[in-house]
């Protein structure tokens, strides 16, 4: 299924991708006009414990999309490849989604293509995270904020 690429454009032109980006909680590695938007490139902020760098690069694939989930991976944004390992986000909780022991091009994540398959249990624990075809590129976003930023989300 190829991607929607209007509707992720559309997305990202929306108040709630530009109010996380406004806030510093994540943006779009390029512009609308240069990034090639079956395969972008987004930063979320991180808390520094956990990501040294400040913020971490996700490629997306968005095949099918809102169809179907995204599905993302760590990116070394200046050398437009693959974040190594060594790199990746680290920390209480984190490892379990930043997992390069389980996958290195996805992601551990209730919301991501990938790690969905053969974890529906997941819809009945965290379906606030569970991709729904109505679900934006935003909650993958907020999902990996919340992830890197716990402190942001106790109560």
């Amino acid at each position: 299924m190829k991607p929607n690429e209007s509707l992720l454009k559309a997305h990202l032109e929306g108040a709630p991708f530009l109010a996380g980006a406004d806030a510093g909680k994540w943006g779009l590695h390029g512009t609308l006009e240069t990034v090639d938007l079956s395969h972008p490139v987004f930063w979320v902020r991180g808390d520094k414990r956990f990501v040294p760098e400040d913020r971490v690069y996700l490629r997306f694939d968005i095949t099918g999309y809102s169809q179907e989930a995204p599905t993302a991976a760590p990116w070394d944004a200046a050398a437009n490849c693959a974040l190594p390992v060594a790199r990746w986000p680290r920390g209480d909780g984190i490892t379990v989604v930043f997992n390069p022991a389980w996958k290195v091009d996805a992601l551990y994540a209730p919301c991501d293509r990938m790690a969905m398959q053969g974890h529906e249990t997941w819809k009945g624990m965290c379906p606030q995270w569970w991709w729904q075809p109505t679900f934006t590129i935003v909650r993958y976003l907020e999902f990996v904020y919340a992830c890197l930023n716990p402190a942001d989300h106790e109560n």
